[in-house]
């Protein structure tokens, strides 16, 4: 329930300056809550503790819950960091405001992305991965590089074939689909401004009979049309730059699925890779 929806179902009795607030903050919205309480008190004179109890009255727990929605709406409506910057960032912002901020969104980030989280998509992807001659590639571009570098690095320890589709490969992407079949699966975490070698990608996947799932910040991404399965994850951010660790938590919650139901698999790959680094890379301390 966003601000306009709470103000429509208040149903008590305001104040004349709760009243003034109320029509500043609808003629403003969302941006009007991007201020501080001062400010905004200062524009329909009146204090902060004020505008503080008012949003509380509204079902706010606070002041910065309120102010975080009003950031997930700007950043929702203004797509590039230049446009974004002005709009979320305060004149007065202080250092323990941005640790605060940024805490904030990426908790609402967490708990709004597990909570929505498609549990059916998601244990169907551990098993695409898990299957039997499965060769899983992860690729990612700009923002979904590291998901996919995170991914890949760790997957790699509990399945054979895991293969990191990159930019400063050897191989072009479209060499490494040469011989793309039916026991092959697309992992592709791709947000906004997504990717046109993504979209391709995942398309040319799924024409071959290969499997694709994307994580993607946005269900009407254009690679979802290709996907088979697509887990869904929340970027707001309390700055003009998405937020990606609820994107990174659930990347983290696929390898422990996965390592769980390779468990044996992954004890030897372990002890074959300290086996590895204790003759090829440890020093010798002699």
């Amino acid at each position: 329930m966003n601000l306009n929806q709470r103000i429509t179902s208040y149903g008590k009795k305001l104040t004349k300056s709760e009243q003034r607030l109320i029509a500043e903050l609808q003629a403003q919205h969302p941006q009007g809550l991007l201020e501080s309480a001062t400010q905004l008190a200062r524009k329909v004179n009146t204090s902060a503790s004020t505008v503080v109890r008012l949003l509380i009255k509204l079902g706010y727990e606070s002041y910065a819950q309120a102010q975080m929605e009003a950031r997930s709406e700007v950043t929702a409506l203004l797509a590039a960091p230049g446009t974004r910057a002005s709009a979320v960032i305060g004149d007065d912002i202080s250092i323990r405001s941005c640790l605060d901020n940024v805490l904030l969104h990426d908790q609402h980030n967490l708990a709004a992305t597990f909570a929505a989280l498609d549990v059916a998509a998601f244990e169907a992807t551990v098993r695409l991965l898990t299957q039997r001659k499965a060769r899983v590639h992860l690729l990612g571009q700009r923002h979904g590089t590291p998901i996919a570098s995170h991914l890949a690095l760790h997957l790699n320890m509990c399945l054979p074939d895991v293969r990191l589709m990159a930019a400063t490969s050897p191989l072009f992407i479209e060499d490494e689909m040469l011989w793309l079949g039916e026991h092959d699966v697309l992992l592709a975490p791709t947000f906004r401004r997504h990717s046109l070698a993504i979209t391709r990608a995942a398309k040319y996947f799924k024409e071959q009979g290969a499997r694709v799932v994307l994580m993607t910040d946005d269900p009407t991404a254009p690679a979802v049309a290709s996907a088979d399965h697509v887990l869904l994850v929340r970027t707001s951010s309390a700055s003009p730059f998405d937020s990606y660790t609820a994107a990174l938590s659930v990347a983290n919650a696929l390898v422990m699925a996965v390592a769980q139901r390779r468990k044996k698999e992954l004890g030897a790959a372990l002890e074959r890779g300290e086996a590895l680094w204790a003759r090829h890379w440890k020093e010798n301390p002699g």
